[in-house]
């Protein structure tokens, strides 16, 4: 059997639902990230050696044969002096990032290509080189070139990156939104912003890549701005993707060596807007919702040999 490094967290749902489906046909090696002080990691010149505390389980990445790379979080260290904390992330960080960059043939996907793949001034940048129709944007630090953007079209404004806010009892998020012309928009200088030219809409796209095998789902939400809204009313269908789409999508991630993608798309009078591309993207819910076949795609490639990015 294939031997499988998962690096996440504990409450990973999607992973449980692999490894409970596929633990039958895969040894599964699950390093939990928030839980590091649960693991004795020794790295050498001649192997990596990643075991739990209680010796119930061990792998060593020279007998690894792929990585799933998933959600990171790391341990509270509350329990330990303030100016220590940033860097004893830092360094636990760089031995996750480490093992993830050498473990296995293969991975769905390496941090470092994940980084590159996620940046939303790189994924502008591609995706107008591919081809893809896509809204009027501004990344800007400027309030002044935001307030002319959004004076002049009917603006969303959304996270450059995953817009995750960590507060000392709950972890938030935001999300798209209008902006509102009575709004003034400051303190843009040290906290830029994606803002884009709101688009009507038909219908909503997530289409999931694994491998050059798609899997399109069209969603019709309730909310017009976000379908991620935590009160939208959601349906969901399977879909066929135009073959010019899907071209343009399996170029852009040739372009990024990604061999996993999600994109989101709008589509306005029959017309594909291209919004974002994820490269860690989640799919479960779609999986669970429409039985696509995506856990199997993503099993597949990883137990196929030497298909590293």
């Amino acid at each position: 059997m294939k031997n499988i490094l998962i690096i996440t967290n504990t409450i990973d749902l999607t992973v449980d639902y692999l490894i409970d489906k596929y633990s039958n046909q895969i040894n599964f090696f699950r390093f939990n990230t928030d839980r590091f002080q649960d693991y004795n990691i020794q790295i050498t010149y001649e192997d990596t050696v990643i075991e739990y505390i209680d010796k119930s389980s061990s792998l060593r990445l020279l007998e690894c044969d792929a990585l799933y790379y998933r959600k990171i979080s790391l341990p509270s260290l509350d329990d330990y002096s303030p100016q220590y904390q940033q860097m004893m992330q830092r360094e636990m960080m760089t031995v996750i990032d480490g093992i993830a960059e050498t473990a296995g043939d293969n991975a769905i996907t390496r941090p470092s290509i994940m980084r590159k793949a996620d940046n939303k001034v790189v994924q502008l940048q591609i995706a107008k080189e591919v081809g893809f129709t896509l809204p009027r944007s501004l990344i800007t630090n400027f309030d002044y070139a935001a307030q002319k953007f959004s004076t002049t079209n009917k603006a969303i404004i959304k996270p450059i990156s995953f817009g995750r806010i960590v507060g000392s009892d709950k972890v938030g998020f935001i999300q798209t939104n209008i902006v509102k012309n009575e709004d003034s928009i400051n303190g843009l200088n040290c906290s830029p912003a994606y803002f884009q030219s709101y688009q009507s809409k038909d219908y909503e796209i997530r289409l999931t890549i694994v491998n050059n095998h798609l899997f399109g789902v069209r969603i019709d939400s309730s909310d017009k701005v976000d379908w991620r809204k935590e009160n939208a009313v959601l349906q969901y269908t399977k879909i066929n993707i135009p073959p010019s789409i899907a071209e343009k999508c399996l170029d852009m991630m040739r372009r990024l060596n990604l061999n996993f993608a999600a994109f989101d798309f709008i589509v306005s009078e029959g017309e594909y807007i291209f919004l974002e591309l994820n490269a860690n993207g989640q799919w479960l819910w779609l999986e669970n919702e429409l039985n696509l076949g995506i856990a199997d795609a993503l099993v597949s490639t990883l137990c196929e040999d030497g298909n590293d990015e």
